[in-house]
């Protein structure tokens, strides 16, 4: 049973929620720009997130039946494995608390690469399973399984999609007293990136952007577990960064 898309609603109401939606609200938008002429679909609770493109053509929240009532006034409830979404319709598509709870993750990468366009981009957000925030009990972030970074590239992989990019965000430890420095401690923390300092180990949360691929990979190789990063020239960490090297937890 998922937690329920209220209790999601409340958490992001709270002090704590209000930085976690402002700080992955920001990735998403340096990551995209505003997406103006564009659908726009995200899967899991996601019409928070969705309120960061007021200029895409159209939103739709996609909230799973299991999370039982609805939160959000784009929200419609969908099954896990069947989207009333049209084959080859959403431009971008954030999954947001989408995964963790999943009875089986690979079915929703299903329905995400069915509804994708071609160009289409994916971004998942998922609690990381090294992160401070898996310890808050009361947050969304400690319910069901959390991911690493490297698990979100192999689930991807076998999902026929090539991540492109990734990037934490949620550095700032979930204590109440610090929340008024989170701005501050993410930008430090973003800054470091680059150098390879292992922060992405205590991130809250880790974020992975995807495209469609047409081949799926030949077990056992490389592209299994990782599949090929396009690095974009001009975007560095602000955005989702992209590396050409192995995924490291």
């Amino acid at each position: 049973m998922r937690t329920e898309s209220t209790e999601l609603r409340d958490f992001y109401e709270g002090r704590l929620g209000k930085v976690a939606e402002d700080r992955v609200r920001q990735r998403l938008v340096d990551a995209w720009g505003e997406l103006e002429g564009l659908t726009v679909a995200g899967f899991g609770f996601s019409d928070l997130f969705l309120e960061a493109f007021p200029k895409a053509a159209r939103r739709a929240s996609l909230v799973p039946a299991s999370a039982g009532a609805l939160a959000g006034g784009r929200d419609v409830l969908v099954d896990e494995d069947n989207w009333p979404l049209a084959e080859a319709s959403v431009d971008r598509l954030v999954i947001v608390h989408g995964l963790e709870e999943a009875g089986d993750p690979r079915r929703i990468m299903r329905e995400a690469w069915r509804v994708l366009t071609d160009d289409g981009r994916l971004v998942i957000i998922a609690a990381n399973r090294h992160g401070f925030w898996t310890l808050i009990e009361n947050s969304p972030f400690a319910a069901g399984r959390a991911y690493s970074r490297r698990q979100l590239m192999k689930l991807l992989g076998r999902s026929m999609f090539a991540p492109t990019a990734h990037a934490s965000a949620l550095y700032v430890p979930p204590i109440r007293q610090l929340m008024r420095f989170a701005p501050l401690w993410e930008r430090m923390a973003e800054r470091l990136e680059p150098l390879r300092v292992p922060l992405p180990n205590v991130a809250g949360v880790v974020m992975v952007e995807a495209r469609r691929s047409l081949a799926a990979p030949v077990s056992g190789s490389k592209a299994e577990v990782l599949g090929p990063i396009f690095a974009r020239p001009g975007r560095r960490v602000a955005g989702l960064a992209a590396e050409r090297e192995r995924a490291e937890d």
